[in-house]
């Protein structure tokens, strides 16, 4: 699954790998350092935390408040949906490039 980090400056597209109610791991070429403030965006579920960690293209971030369990629930179904689906993180990356762009536009 495809969300965003974002700090005051940078919108980063990351990649989710784990997830739990106190703070996400995730993927990308890219991410803000350690100790940075950021908002974590994936889907309509949105939480504010800090990047504790920054390694080889990973990250883990601890969120400020827990998420609640009925969005972390719904982040891990569509996660699991995109995996089922086969497909891989590039084409995921295309889909979520396509169903965003509009907006953009």
């Amino acid at each position: 699954m495809l969300g965003t980090l974002s700090t005051v400056t940078t919108d980063f597209r990351v990649g989710l790998v784990n997830l739990s109610s106190d703070g996400v791991r995730l993927s990308a070429p890219e991410l803000p350092d350690e100790g940075q403030e950021v908002v974590f965006r994936a889907g309509n579920v949105q939480s504010f935390g800090t990047v504790v960690w920054n390694k080889q293209g990973q990250c883990g971030v601890l969120f400020e408040d827990p998420m609640p369990a009925a969005d972390v629930k719904i982040l891990h179904q569509q996660a699991h949906l995109w995996s089922y689906a086969g497909f891989s993180l590039d084409q995921r990356a295309g889909a979520w490039d396509v169903r965003v762009a509009p907006d953009r536009a």
